[in-house]
């Protein structure tokens, strides 16, 4: 009941600040050029956009399913994907995409796979995230920085304190995985602040992040038993979020603006500076700030305000509405087999009975 009431809070919100945004843009650009700019888009390149919107949601959970099914064998692949598929949802109507991780641990133990193993699972799925996003942060700081500063050196900071708090996070976890004394020295660094009052509430924390270090040293383990296998998750991962920084290029091409293949990759280091750029933002799918970031960054190309906004719209819709959308068939479809599954144990206990 209270993980219901939950969902819909956050449904709420999501709602509520998907108005707030759509407000402000049409109140920042012209809403009746907006429309015209989105209708007469060539339909062609929409359909590649969604397309590979689609071959992205398909490729995304595929890795985390991958890693279910080698550590856990008994379970199918179609529940290992379905599990992995709703992180899409989960995480696009939570603050700091963080609904993912504790529904997908829930939805393995109904499996019966222990809550130990489970966490450890999610927590190889994150680190090869953090790996992934981090090449793709270094691919655009080292080729495309400069030019991007160029366009819009007010707002190119934030961006770096974006890839800065993403670089950090891998370096703990490797630093945590690497040396049995980082775990020593966070533990002992934060007994010593909750010997001062304004510090004093983290003591209750202390249990919960030996666990984590813990669960982070068991991950890299495992990972080096089965190299094989993250190799092969991480090349999906890879894949999956290079097609999905590209769909801005074809969201470029839909609205008639000239841009050639040489220019892809650029396209693709400004949609990750986009998205880095608001990574600590606490809204559902960073709402608000993802919008601004975007369009922002995609003025660079020279293109108007009612362009960019309208470039915006049409990489959002796909990349966040049609995300969670088909995350949320994956939940309902995970759903439906689970009580199928119970009604027939049901059935078996009163035929046995």
């Amino acid at each position: 009941m209270k993980s219901k009431k939950t969902l819909i809070r956050n449904l709420i919100l999501l709602i509520s600040l998907i108005v707030v945004v759509f407000i402000i843009i049409f109140s920042i650009g012209d809403i009746k050029n907006i429309t015209n700019t989105i209708l007469n888009a060539d339909y062609k390149y929409i359909l590649i956009v969604i397309l590979l919107t689609l071959v992205y949601v398909i490729l995304w959970p595929l890795s985390l399913a991958l890693i279910i099914k080698k550590k856990e064998g008994f379970m199918k692949l179609t529940d290992c994907y379905k599990i992995s598929a709703t992180e899409l949802f989960f995480n696009g109507i939570t603050p700091f995409s963080s609904g993912g991780q504790p529904y997908q641990a829930y939805a393995l133990k109904q499996k019966g796979v222990k809550l130990s193993e489970g966490t450890s699972i999610l927590m190889i799925n994150f680190i090869i995230y953090q790996v992934v996003i981090n090449v793709f942060s270094i691919f655009a700081l080292a080729f495309y920085f400069n030019r991007i500063k160029e366009e819009i050196s007010g707002i190119i900071y934030i961006t770096l304190i974006g890839f800065i708090i993403n670089f950090l996070i891998l370096l703990l976890l490797l630093a945590i995985a690497l040396s049995k004394k980082t775990g020593i020295i966070i533990h002992k660094f934060i007994t010593f602040l909750t010997k001062f009052r304004l510090f004093k509430k983290l003591e209750k924390f202390i249990p919960n992040v030996d666990l984590y270090v813990e669960e982070v040293q068991k991950a890299f383990k495992e990972m080096g038993k089965n190299y094989k296998n993250i190799i092969l998750t991480t090349i999906i991962k890879i894949i999956a979020l290079l097609i999905f920084y590209a769909i801005p290029f074809y969201g470029l091409k839909a609205l008639h603006i000239d841009i050639g293949y040489e220019n892809i990759f650029y396209v693709v280091s400004m949609t990750c500076f986009a998205l880095t750029m608001v990574v600590w933002l606490p809204t559902p799918g960073s709402s608000g700030g993802a919008e601004f970031a975007f369009s922002t960054i995609f003025q660079s190309l020279s293109i108007s305000t009612d362009l960019s906004l309208s470039l915006m719209l049409i990489w959002r819709f796909s990349t966040y509405y049609l995300v969670m959308l088909y995350g949320f068939i994956m939940y309902l479809l995970l759903q439906r087999r689970d009580k199928n599954e119970n009604r027939d144990l049901y059935r078996c206990v009163q035929t046995t009975d």
